[in-house]
């Protein structure tokens, strides 16, 4: 019996309008009221993860930023928290200032956004403020760096892959329920390494976890889960990753994933 639940959010939890699906949130309701623990893994920042944990009322501490932050929501402290190298951040910095696409970088739990497009200020979360450069933002070693947009992805990957290789994890997602992006982090970040930590905290095996995903980042919990779920909206490479492949992220592929290796309602279990 799987005792925790690694959900990935975008292109998977949530659906392409970027919302909760009534099913899902029945489905991760009744997991989470028969003990089974459900953990978020995300590439987004804590205040945006946090608020579907609420909605949920999950406990779980949040794997978010692909890994860079694990934060438990009843505690002073994380238990993870591993910030960028100044100096490779101050390149990547420099380096998306000088695109037209738009991009963020999150220092001391604040987001600051970069775009050539206009900005309505009332539409972003209170922690998110735009701003011109991040290259001026960096008081502190940022915990991470996102990139949008498949031209500007190819040549962030070009620039700093292969340069800050064991530095930087250059972190690429893409799906078709989501658009090309990169994270950019510390190279010890990734969801795997996250997902045990947490099972570690837990006192649970990540063996006993099933994990969810639909894009590369996600391939690195798959690795360590005792099971793994690509939703039909994942690329193929990363569906190969994966033991089986649920309904797409607009058809409720969590909820059937769930019923189905862990509610046990198709009479698997």
């Amino acid at each position: 019996m799987f005792r925790l639940v690694a959900l990935d959010m975008d292109g998977t939890l949530l659906n392409t309008r970027d919302g909760l699906s009534e099913a899902n949130a029945r489905a991760v309701r009744r997991v989470r009221d028969r003990g089974v623990v459900v953990v978020l893994c995300t590439s987004r920042w804590f205040s945006l993860a946090v608020g579907t944990a609420q909605e949920l009322g999950l406990r779980a501490p949040l794997i978010c930023h692909n890994g860079a932050l694990v934060r438990a929501l009843d505690a002073d402290s994380d238990l993870l928290h591993l910030r960028m190298d100044p100096q490779a951040a101050r390149e990547v910095a420099a380096f998306m200032d000088l695109r037209s696409e738009t991009s963020l970088v999150t220092v001391d739990g604040v987001s600051y956004l970069r775009s050539t497009q206009k900005v309505d200020r009332s539409q972003l979360p209170a922690d998110v403020h735009p701003v011109s450069r991040l290259s001026d933002m960096l008081a502190a070693p940022p915990t991470a760096f996102l990139l949008f947009g498949k031209e500007a992805v190819d040549a962030l990957e070009a620039a700093f892959a292969e340069r800050y290789r064991g530095v930087l994890n250059v972190a690429r997602g893409y799906s078709a329920a989501y658009p090309h992006y990169a994270n950019v982090v510390d190279a010890g970040a990734d969801k795997g390494s996250a997902l045990r930590l947490v099972c570690d905290h837990l006192g649970l095996d990540v063996r006993q976890a099933l994990a969810v995903g639909d894009a590369g980042p996600d391939v690195s919990m798959f690795r360590v889960a005792g099971y793994s779920v690509a939703m039909a909206n994942a690329p193929p490479e990363v569906q190969a990753e994966a033991h089986t492949v649920a309904p797409s992220n607009d058809e409720d592929g969590v909820a059937w994933a769930l019923e189905r290796f862990v509610l046990g309602e198709d009479g698997t279990r």
